[in-house]
């Protein structure tokens, strides 16, 4: 599996895995229960997020759901 771009964006925004965890539980739509684990198991491809969740992150970050998992530049 190719390496998706979510540490990459991340760290463009200047976020830790904790930030990240603790804004994503209080936008809409994300589970209120993602912790720095969770971040990190994404960002390693150890656990894939569902599509939604793909494609809310890509909203979050700006990009589309192709260009954050790595399949378009």
């Amino acid at each position: 599996m190719s390496k998706n771009r979510l540490t990459q964006l991340r760290n463009k925004k200047g976020l830790s895995m904790v930030q990240l965890s603790l804004i994503l539980r209080k936008t809409d739509g994300f589970s209120k229960t993602i912790g720095s684990a969770t971040v990190s198991n994404w960002e390693n491809s150890i656990r894939e997020p569902k599509l939604a969740t793909w494609e809310k992150l890509a909203k979050f970050y700006g990009v589309t759901p192709a260009y954050l998992v790595g399949w378009e530049d």
